[in-house]
């Protein structure tokens, strides 16, 4: 997903009048390459104006909010649902054995809001069997676009679309896109502690049986894969 340069440059007029190219890639600590190409093209991308909002110290929501395709984004933590997209399969694995044996979950047990296939997990919490569908009607993306974002980044429209199918905060979208971080989403300090300490011991094994079935038929894909080759 991509914002316009008329809508990025009046932007940054405002925030920082006169910045060239140069200037803003060593701001937002991104390559000279990647800013210089966006700009000539005309499409930035929304974490480019995340990292200069950062450089700037600026809110990267607030002013992500600026643009009109994030203009309805407010900060909130994960709804219920889709919390455990934002933990990585031992951190869930780790909190169902604490709450088993009626341990506290902290937070750091849970690992990062940003792992591998973690849009995958998420976009699997929120599918009800219609949700590939209607991404290819709304948006065009076909299955095999959509697996490989689903399996490296997932485009923030696309997210967008995720959200709004499940109910969910648009602005999980831009942290399961990697645009922003939890914090600069608005969540609540340790929200997927809170989470995990409080759902119903029954619920958190549901979801962890969810995550191992999806983890061991990886590995066993990868596993075939490997005989395969040798």
């Amino acid at each position: 997903m991509k914002l316009g340069r008329d809508e990025f440059q009046a932007w940054l007029d405002e925030v920082s009048p006169g910045t060239g190219s140069v200037r803003l890639a060593a701001v937002a600590d991104l390559p000279r390459l990647r800013v210089k190409q966006q700009l000539a093209r005309g499409n930035v991308a929304p974490a480019t104006i995340a990292a200069i909002s950062r450089g700037l110290d600026l809110d990267p929501l607030t002013q992500l909010a600026r643009f009109e395709a994030f203009s309805d984004l407010v900060p909130s933590s994960p709804a219920v649902g889709e919390m455990p997209g934002f933990i990585s399969s031992p951190g869930l694995f780790r909190a169902s054995a604490e709450r088993l044996e009626n341990q506290p979950v902290t937070e750091t047990q849970l690992g990062p809001e940003s792992y591998d296939l973690a849009a995958l997990y998420w976009f699997n919490l929120a599918n009800d069997g219609a949700l590939r569908a209607r991404i290819a009607d709304e948006l065009g993306v076909n299955q095999p676009t959509l697996w490989k974002m689903l399996r490296t980044r997932l485009r923030e429209d696309v997210a967008l679309a995720v959200c709004e199918h499940a109910g969910w905060p648009g602005v999980s979208a831009l942290v399961i896109s990697e645009v922003l971080t939890g914090k600069e989403a608005g969540w609540v300090e340790e929200c997927r502690a809170t989470w995990a300490n409080s759902v119903p011991v029954g619920q958190l094994l549901s979801c962890t049986e969810q995550r191992l079935q999806q983890v061991g038929k990886q590995e066993r894909d990868r596993e075939s894969f490997d005989r395969h080759l040798g």
